[in-house]
């Protein structure tokens, strides 16, 4: 049975506002969930949802009224079974499945034929098993303007019955038009001791549910993805530890060796990663799995200008402490920072379709003790 309302946690808030709408029947027929990726807007998402659309819900007293899905009427059944007609979950990978764009791929924006087919042209229909139907946009930040253009009739004046969720990381990507015709509910990120104490349910140690816990920075589904991910002979936290060894005594020499591993690395990540999630574009998969691991670089070097500044609490990296003391040695807490500057102008590369071999080779080149004139060209 997927996760009831009662279950969301961290999030109260977020779920708080929901219930008093609804309890004074004053909801809104379009939603926009914004916060960061992994904190659960999904998940509420897809509970709110089955909630509206259940037929027998439950009504907890309590400070306030709290209503949920019941989880045994054929509504929720439907529902967990992954096929209720009133629910609608639209995202950019449903591209290829549009008569105007079939058979082509997934583009990095959010398609307008998606829109007018899995949106549009469906919205005015009446719900084949309630009095609701719900549609919910995934990564909404991907709607360009075309795309926003085509929805705001929906979003304006949107039929009775129908209630629109955008999922948003990035609320100001979407335009002021689309922002201006839903209310906003904001998801923080989710606590860390949660994250641990998830992890470890799943049977990741100590040390590396800590690790992934700050690594996410409060994005619990990340910290689930990257802790449960099994690349080839390989995991995702044996991977960390390799990098930041090698980041520790890494030389000019090595520059080019090094980005050739980070790049195997990284297709392996992304290979086992599109296995998971076989729907989601595995251009936007390699794109993950290459930012997560100079985000590992980030936050190394970052723990590493912390140690320089004398500053030993809350590192991401408090497990391999020796090779973060030796780069907090090596590098005063004023190059560390360049440092980290310097892989962060490398994510907005791999945003930008550059070759990520060159990218890693770049970047390397740029965090040994030698001046390196940086810049990349398209």
């Amino acid at each position: 049975m997927l996760m009831l309302l009662k279950d969301i946690f961290c999030q109260d808030r977020a779920v708080g506002r929901l219930q008093q709408a609804f309890a004074a029947g004053r909801l809104a027929h379009a939603y926009i969930f914004a916060g960061p990726d992994g904190v659960g807007k999904q998940t509420t998402a897809q509970a709110w949802a089955k909630m509206l659309l259940c037929r027998s819900r439950t009504e907890k007293k309590g400070p306030g009224p709290f209503f949920d899905s019941c989880g045994g009427c054929e509504s929720c059944q439907v529902f967990d079974g992954g096929g209720h007609p009133d629910y609608h979950l639209i995202e950019k990978e449903l591209r290829p499945f549009t008569a105007k764009d079939k058979g082509k791929e997934a583009k990095k924006d959010l398609a307008i034929s998606v829109i007018r087919e899995f949106l549009l042209d469906k919205v005015a229909a009446r719900p084949a098993m309630g009095d609701h139907s719900v549609f919910v946009i995934r990564e909404s930040e991907r709607l360009n303007a075309s795309s926003q253009n085509a929805l705001l009739k929906a979003l304006e004046e949107p039929p009775k019955h129908c209630f629109i969720i955008l999922l948003c990381s990035r609320a100001d990507k979407l335009l002021p038009t689309t922002l201006s015709r839903c209310q906003m509910i904001r998801f923080g990120p989710v606590d860390e001791q949660h994250i641990i104490t998830a992890l470890s349910k799943l049977g990741v140690g100590k040390a590396e549910a800590e690790y992934w816990a700050r690594f996410s920075d409060g994005q619990l589904g990340q910290a689930i993805t990257w802790a449960t991910l099994e690349p080839k002979d390989t995991t995702c936290y044996k991977i960390k530890i390799k990098l930041i060894e090698s980041l520790a005594k890494h030389q000019l020499s090595d520059s080019l060796e090094l980005a050739d591993w980070m790049l195997k690395a990284a297709k392996g990540i992304g290979e086992v990663w599109a296995q998971e999630e076989p729907n989601t574009s595995k251009t936007d998969i390699n794109r993950r799995a290459q930012k997560g691991l100079l985000r590992m670089i980030i936050a190394a070097f970052n723990d590493a200008m912390k140690l320089a500044a004398g500053i030993g609490e809350n590192l991401v990296n408090a497990d391999p402490a020796g090779q973060i003391e030796m780069l907090g040695r090596r590098f005063d807490a004023e190059q560390s920072a360049r440092k980290i500057a310097t892989a962060y102008e490398s994510t907005r590369w791999i945003e930008a379709n550059v070759n990520e071999k060159l990218i890693f080779e770049q970047l390397l080149l740029n965090l040994t003790d030698s001046a390196i004139i940086s810049g990349l060209t398209t």
